[in-house]
């Protein structure tokens, strides 16, 4: 593989990996009227900041659009809040 197509490898393969991880992590299958957030209402959702976002892009709610444009799952979010205040 050439050394300028790795970058673009490595993205899909993180967009795979997101969302195996959403799939996984999921109850069941995923409704479909999950909204994807944009990050100030995910940030407001989540009581935290847009910076503490971009730096957690790993979450299992991130869904990477395509480079530079990332949205959050609403439900992902809800499940996640949930399984943390069990915890």
């Amino acid at each position: 593989m050439p050394r300028e197509g790795i970058p673009e490898c490595l993205a899909a393969l993180e967009h795979t990996r997101t969302l195996l991880w959403a799939r996984l992590l999921a109850p069941g299958p995923t409704p479909s009227h999950d909204r994807l957030l944009p990050i100030e209402e995910a940030a407001a959702r989540l009581a935290t900041t847009k910076d503490w976002l971009r730096r957690h892009h790993d979450l299992p709610f991130v869904v990477h659009l395509s480079e530079g444009q990332v949205r959050y799952s609403e439900q992902g979010i809800e499940r996640f809040i949930r399984r943390r205040q069990r915890a």
